[in-house]
């Protein structure tokens, strides 16, 4: 007897069920706690994304000693960050140059909480970020250039389509949006932004926000002689080609 042919349709079904029963919309109304519907889009995206990346709330930090706002969703490099401090109710302190993409997470996408979204995203690319070589097979290699850093907001409900999306093209750091009842949205190199139907909200963020990922590739090696360089009084780490 043939398999069943698997359906990734189905699978990702489920998977926007599970997250739009976390988030209230099975239920007519969506949760009213804000660190719930970040908990809920936290455990939607550790579901999915691979294992390289890592997903938490918390504050981004640099070498200069600059702090970023609160951030409500943190995507970073699992295996390039070093864990500086995590706070008791799970806020992680991530180090700007591991970061691949913050969001904001709302109950609703409106114009003022695009507005806000695009500042605490700010607050993060107004960071420095350290660059440093590698050794590749032995073989030193210059540093890479800083990658772009995804912007983006996370909501149960939105606004109509036709005005959030005239809200994120005057955004100047939103690069996504995904309204679980609405459609996800995204801003393309024009400058424009296209937006898919309610239905397919969770499936075209899953496939946008993989896509993206993809097309960053790698995050850059963190210099880590300038943060120790900041900290240590009595010691100092040896530079060499890399």
């Amino acid at each position: 007897m043939a398999k069943e042919k698997f359906n990734i349709d189905t699978i990702l079904a489920h998977r926007s069920d599970e997250l739009n029963i976390g988030l209230g919309v099975s239920l007519g109304h969506s949760v009213s706690q804000g660190d719930l519907s970040e908990g809920q889009w936290i455990r939607f995206l550790r579901s999915f994304l691979p294992h390289r990346y890592d997903v938490s709330k918390g504050f981004v930090f640099d070498s200069k000693g600059g702090v970023s706002e609160q951030i409500d969703i943190i995507v970073f490099d699992r295996f390039h960050s070093p864990l500086i401090y995590e706070t008791d109710n799970g806020e992680k302190y991530v180090t700007a140059e591991s970061v691949y993409a913050v969001f904001e997470v709302k109950q609703e996408a409106n114009k003022g909480f695009v507005e806000y979204a695009d500042k605490k995203i700010q607050s993060v690319l107004d960071l420095h970020r350290t660059r440093r070589g590698i050794v590749v097979a032995g073989e030193a290699r210059p540093p890479r250039e800083l990658t772009h850093i995804i912007g983006g907001l996370l909501t149960t409900n939105s606004v109509k389509s036709g005005t959030l999306c005239g809200h994120i093209e005057r955004s100047a750091n939103i690069d996504m949006a995904c309204s679980a009842l609405t459609g996800t949205f995204h801003k393309g190199a024009d400058g424009k932004v296209t937006y898919s139907d309610s239905g397919e909200a969770v499936f075209a963020f899953f496939f946008l926000l993989l896509n993206e990922l993809y097309k960053l590739g790698t995050v850059g090696a963190i210099d880590i002689q300038e943060y120790a360089d900041r900290s240590l009084k009595s010691f100092s780490l040896e530079r060499g080609e890399v």
